[in-house]
């Protein structure tokens, strides 16, 4: 019996999307478990969203921490620059696969209309930044 060639097509993507669409190990359930606790830490408000920078890197290295303005609302940069340090270390003390991040983003954003967001603040960290000690 021969399958017409569509067919055949249709079955093979039917087969294969969920092995292409499969989560790769817990990075997925290690940044939903980083945003609950940056929920609980900075405020249901805030709406917390953890993701990764692509930069033609290693997939998984440069952590991108996102939230709404209202942790840091009208702040200058170097203000947020300072608490944006503490929350990049934060987020290192409770992100499970820390020891495989080169770097992470802190960043505010406001809603300006639903799926669109203006950007008012984002600073970067190295890894190695953020484990030097802090000076009182």
């Amino acid at each position: 019996m021969r399958f017409p060639r569509s067919l055949v097509s249709y079955a093979l993507v039917f087969c294969l999307a969920p092995l292409a669409c499969a989560r790769e190990g817990h990075e997925p359930e290690a940044r939903a478990r980083l945003t609950t606790v940056l929920r609980d830490s900075l405020g249901a408000a805030t709406d917390p969203n953890v993701a990764f920078i692509a930069n033609g890197g290693r997939r998984d290295s440069h952590l991108y921490v996102m939230f709404d303005t209202t942790e840091v609302p009208n702040v200058s940069d170097s203000v947020f620059e300072l608490r944006a340090r503490d929350i990049a270390r934060f987020a290192m003390r409770h992100y499970e696969k820390a020891g495989e991040l080169d770097s992470v983003t802190v960043a505010t954003r406001e809603s300006i209309q639903p799926g669109v967001w203006r950007i008012h603040h984002s600073s970067a960290f190295g890894v190695a930044r953020l484990k030097e000690q802090r000076v009182p």
